[in-house]
C-alpha cells in the first residue's frame, strides 16, 4: 500500500481533483484507490482534507483539533485494505508552518516533521503539482487578497512570499522527510485534462466517471485592487466576507479592465528568471525525464503584452463601492 500525499500547491486545479474525488470516492476505492472521508471519525465530510492539513499546524482558524487529526490519521492507518492505494489531498500542506523556531524554514521543517509523525505510515509519496512562478504568484496574491484581510501590494507581496516560489528547496524538504517525492506540472496537466492526468499518474482511469462542476473563479485584477484597498480600511471580517462575497457575482458579469498586469512585462521576466537556475534543479532532482525548460516560457504566454497596472483611481474606487454595496 501506497499512501499518496497531496500537497497541492495552490492553485493548481487541486479543488478539482479533491472534488472529483470526493464525488466518486465508491467508484475510486473499487478501482484501488482510497479517498478517505472525516466521516471515518464522525466528523462532517470535506471535499478536501484541509482540516487535517491546518490541526498539525495548530491553525487556529482549523475545525480539527490536533487529537481529530490523530484520530483521523489513525482510521486511515487501520481503514486501509491491503494492496489499497490512499490518497490524502490538502494544499495547505504545501504552505503551512509550526511555530516554535523563529527561521521560515525551521517552522517549515518542525511543521513537516509533526505531518510524518501523525500520518505514521513509511510507504508515503509526497505527490506536488507546481505551476510557473509568475502564474502561481498572480494566482496566490488574488485568493490572499480576496480571503483575507490582506493590503499589500504585489511587488510587496513577491518579497514578503519569496520563501514559497523556491520550489526546489521546497520540496527537497519533503523528501527529506519522506523520501519519495513525484512532481506533476500543472501546465502539462491543463494540456493533458487535468482530473484525467493526475489518476492517471496514480495508475487509475477515470475517463468514464462523472465530472462535478467546479467554481473556484478568480477575480479580475480590478476587482483584487478594490478588495485590497478595502482590506486597508478598519471593516470588520463580517463586512470583508460580505465584500469577498459581492466581488464573486461582480466577476460573474467580466467586462473589466483588459490588457494590464501588476508589474511591467520587464519585471515579470526578471521575476521569472530569477527562478531559472532553482528550477532546472528541480528538474534535474524530481522530474529528470521531463524535457527542458520544466515550465514554459513566459514570452510564449499572452501576458506578455500587458501593461504594468497603475492602480484604482479614488473616483472608480467609489463607483465600485457603489456598485458592490449599495
Amino acid at each position: 500500500m501506497t499512501l499518496y500525499l497531496h500537497i497541492g500547491s495552490h492553485k493548481t486545479g487541486t479543488t478539482a481533483v479533491q472534488r472529483f474525488a470526493a464525488s466518486n470516492r465508491a467508484a475510486l476505492r473499487a478501482r484501488g484507490l482510497w479517498y478517505p472521508s472525516y466521516e471515518e471519525i464522525g466528523r462532517s465530510e470535506h471535499y478536501g482534507h484541509h482540516h487535517f492539513a491546518h490541526a498539525v499546524a495548530d491553525a487556529p482558524r482549523g475545525r480539527f483539533t490536533f487529537d481529530d487529526a490523530e484520530r483521523f490519521a489513525e482510521a486511515v492507518r487501520r481503514g486501509r485494505r491491503k494492496a489499497e492505494n490512499v490518497l490524502l489531498s490538502a494544499e495547505p500542506i504545501y504552505r503551512h508552518v509550526l511555530k516554535g523556531p523563529a527561521d521560515y524554514w525551521a517552522q517549515r521543517e518542525a511543521y513537516i516533521a509533526r505531518l510524518k509523525a501523525v500520518i505514521g505510515i513509511d510507504d508515503v509519496v509526497v505527490l506536488a503539482t507546481l505551476r510557473r512562478q509568475d502564474g502561481f504568484a498572480r494566482s496566490l496574491y488574488q485568493e490572499k487578497i480576496k480571503s483575507r484581510k490582506y493590503s499589500a501590494r504585489f511587488r510587496q507581496f513577491l518579497v514578503e512570499q519569496r520563501s514559497e516560489f523556491d520550489y526546489h528547496r521546497q520540496l527537497s524538504m519533503f523528501r527529506t522527510a519522506f523520501g519519495a517525492v513525484d512532481l506533476l506540472v500543472y501546465e502539462d496537466l491543463k494540456t493533458q485534462g487535468l482530473v484525467d492526468a493526475f489518476f492517471a499518474h496514480l495508475g487509475v482511469d477515470v475517463s468514464d466517471l462523472p465530472r462535478t462542476p467546479v467554481e473556484n473563479r478568480s477575480l479580475p485584477l480590478e476587482l483584487v485592487e478594490y478588495k485590497r484597498l478595502f482590506n486597508a480600511t478598519k471593516a470588520g471580517k463580517g463586512k470583508l466576507a460580505n465584500v469577498a462575497d459581492r466581488l464573486d457575482q461582480r466577476a460573474a458579469k467580466g467586462g473589466l479592465l483588459d490588457g494590464v498586469d501588476w508589474i511591467s512585462r520587464a519585471d515579470m521576466e526578471a521575476f521569472c528568471q530569477s527562478f531559472a537556475a532553482d528550477n532546472e534543479m528541480l528538474r534535474r532532482d524530481f522530474a529528470s525525464d521531463h524535457p527542458a525548460p520544466l515550465f514554459p516560457s513566459l514570452e510564449a504566454s499572452p501576458i506578455a503584452e500587458l501593461a504594468e497596472y497603475e492602480g484604482m483611481s479614488v473616483h472608480r474606487f467609489a463607483e465600485l463601492t457603489a456598485e458592490i454595496l449599495l
